[in-house]
């Protein structure tokens, strides 16, 4: 067996990876994804692919997710006729040592639901379910009218020279370090195919959204309100006018994800179309 543990991916790879989660997604039925997109990561020289080879033939592949300096996840495939073999627990050894390199202490593993397999594994590691998040789609419909009190809300896209402004307001959302948050919106910004929004109301920025388009499928990500604006109907406004900018795009599908516990969001996506497709528990390991 052969390992590598990359940073960047060539053609052959990606496809091979392509093809290998499409056979356990259809031998499975599952719905969720790898993830693909690496411009999100806090550490761009960390190795973030792992890819496992028998007879110079993908068996499985692990993938890292790494947004901040202290949040790493790990999901990823092995076809059925190798599983079992410790395939998948060899790369998650190579994934962990990886990771301790930039100090992560615990990883998040991610098990769609319907995975018995993904479920049964992760709790033979030992892993403590976190949480729960519900993967979304978007079922075209008419779009409901906007708040009265929020007709007049502006939503474009944001340039470097708002980057400080945007990042102070990112903190007061999501938390986080300024540091953490100015470069990851710094990303969002620069990289073609994710697209920062700002939201402004009578002249005051009031929230922001980002979109992210993979595989020509189009995720509405990082959607909130300054604290100070909240329950106004300021978030519903910012989530009908993004849909209306994405119907326009040539997106496949359009997709959200919303943590289980946050029923206010979830009833509010709901209601503006979206319909859950599937769960993804979350499981903490340490490393």
């Amino acid at each position: 067996m052969k390992i590598l543990s990359l940073t960047d991916l060539n053609e052959e790879q990606y496809l091979s990876i392509q093809a290998l989660e499409l056979r356990c997604k259809a031998d499975d039925a599952l719905l969720g994804h790898i993830h693909w997109d690496k411009s999100m990561n806090y550490f761009q020289s960390m190795r973030h692919w792992f890819l496992l080879y028998e007879n110079d033939a993908l068996i499985s592949v692990l993938s890292a997710f790494a947004p901040t300096t202290t949040q790493i996840e790990f999901n990823g495939y092995t076809l059925p006729k190798a599983r079992r073999k410790g395939c998948y627990s060899t790369l998650l050894e190579v994934a962990a040592d990886e990771a301790r390199k930039y100090d992560y202490e615990h990883a998040l593993l991610i098990s769609e639901q319907s995975s018995e397999g993904g479920q049964a594994f992760v709790r033979q590691l030992g892993a403590q379910h976190s949480n729960t998040e519900y993967q979304l789609i978007w079922k075209p419909v008419l779009l409901p009218s906007v708040p009265g009190s929020t007709q007049s809300l502006q939503l474009v896209e944001a340039e470097l020279n708002d980057l400080e402004s945007l990042t102070t307001l990112s903190q007061a959302i999501f938390g986080g370090t300024l540091e953490e948050a100015r470069k990851l919106l710094e990303t969002t910004i620069q990289t073609p195919h994710l697209t920062q929004y700002v939201a402004t109301l009578a002249g005051k920025t009031v929230g922001m959204v980002a979109t992210n388009f993979v595989q020509n499928d189009a995720w509405i990500i990082g959607l909130g309100v300054c604290p100070e604006h909240q329950g106004q109907g300021i978030g519903k406004t910012i989530l009908l006018r993004i849909l209306a900018i994405l119907q326009e795009s040539e997106a496949d599908k359009i997709l959200i994800e919303v943590d289980s516990s946050n029923e206010a969001a979830l009833h509010l996506y709901q209601k503006t179309g979206f319909e859950i497709q599937m769960g993804q528990d979350y499981f903490r390991l340490a490393l």
